[in-house]
């Protein structure tokens, strides 16, 4: 009796255990929330109007000690600072080796430095602020730090899955990674998903491509930025680099435009959006296939479902699992990298001023 007492109080226990997990789960895909309208951004995800102060309870890292040193720039505006700016600075920003907010207003306790005019904040001056953002960025931390990342303040990116993949490769070499669209035949990175530029990528975009108006788009309102940045970094010989195609074990993409419910919960990919499908290089999947096991980014996330992953990822733990740990990957060749990622052919973007094909507004 004693035996068959112990053996049932240990199932119950284990199905405690299960069904907390399950939970936990559940609870990270069933989160709804109301409709608010950013300034900022175009904004697609439902997100409520509750000031959430959550950050101030969080303990600060400034930096990580270990991996490449990655430098966060994050595009925010004024009216974006009590609901997603702070929200970063508490959750996925802290474990960033330097984070700042570019802006059109300096705001101090959040490292947010003005970088356009005070006027120039707008959805419709993404492109400006995006240009300015990197050229402080460059001005000031240049040398300081190995990578560069470019995200927006709905995104919410896994600091450790970044800089594993990171690892792989030498800032030196101008590479430049995220989820590879195209649009007017011309490849580049998803903007919202976030990218992230080497050190070697972002001296060439600063000394060859901001100058010029031939080989780079000029500073304008509803600039598209993300297509922009992809013709700019072509055109200075900097490699694309699928983030699906950045390991080679792993072919599924880690930086997506999306939140990750909109794909777990599709029952199949015809139901996202069209524009996803009509500029996604590779094939996109739903369910629990659709993104990698070292995803790094996911767009369109409410403040609230900010602090839901930074829970389940680094607070809830998992009884009878234990952290697995990846084996230390040997960075690739430039031989190596540029048989594998070869330059775009990029002769239809070589002179801007006789693209033949390109937006009404360019």
């Amino acid at each position: 009796m004693t035996a068959k007492f112990r053996q049932r109080t240990q199932l119950h226990l284990l199905t405690g255990f299960i069904a907390g997990f399950i939970s936990a789960f559940v609870l990270l895909i069933y989160v709804y929330d109301v409709n608010h309208t950013s300034s900022c951004w175009p904004s697609t995800v439902p997100i409520t109007t509750t000031k959430n102060e959550l950050f101030l309870t969080q303990p600060r890292i400034e930096s990580l000690t270990i991996g490449p040193r990655v430098l966060c720039m994050v595009l925010t505006c004024p009216e974006n600072l009590e609901r997603e700016a702070k929200n970063v600075y508490g959750t996925w920003g802290k474990r960033c080796s330097k984070l700042i907010f570019a802006s059109s207003e300096n705001y101090e306790p959040l490292s947010v430095v003005q970088v356009v005019e005070a006027d120039g904040g707008s959805y419709a001056d993404l492109w400006n602020k995006t240009r300015e953002g990197f050229r402080y960025v460059w001005q000031v931390y240049g040398q300081d730090y190995d990578w560069f990342l470019k995200a927006d303040d709905d995104t919410y990116v896994i600091m450790e899955n970044l800089q594993y993949m990171l690892s792989y490769y030498d800032p030196d070499m101008p590479v430049y990674f995220g989820y590879k669209m195209t649009r007017y035949n011309v490849s580049y990175m998803s903007g919202g998903a976030s990218y992230v530029l080497s050190r070697q990528a972002l001296n060439r975009f600063m000394l060859q491509a901001y100058p010029s108006e031939i080989i780079c788009p000029r500073p304008k309102k509803m600039g598209i930025e993300d297509f922009y940045m992809g013709i700019c970094l072509q055109n200075v010989g900097v490699h694309l680099i699928d983030s699906s195609q950045a390991l080679e074990a792993d072919d599924k993409p880690k930086f997506m435009p999306l939140d990750l419910e909109d794909y777990l919960l599709s029952s199949n990919s015809s139901s996202l959006p069209d524009w996803l499908h009509l500029m996604s290089l590779s094939e996109v999947k739903t369910g629990f296939n659709c993104c990698s096991k070292h995803s790094i980014a996911f767009h369109y996330t409410s403040p609230e479902r900010m602090y839901l992953y930074e829970f389940l990822l680094y607070h809830l733990q998992i009884f009878g699992h234990h952290i697995r740990t990846e084996p230390v990957l040997k960075q690739i060749s430039y031989v190596e990298l540029t048989e594998r990622f070869p330059l775009e052919n990029n002769s239809v973007i070589t002179n801007l001023q006789e693209m033949s094909e390109k937006p009404n507004n360019f």
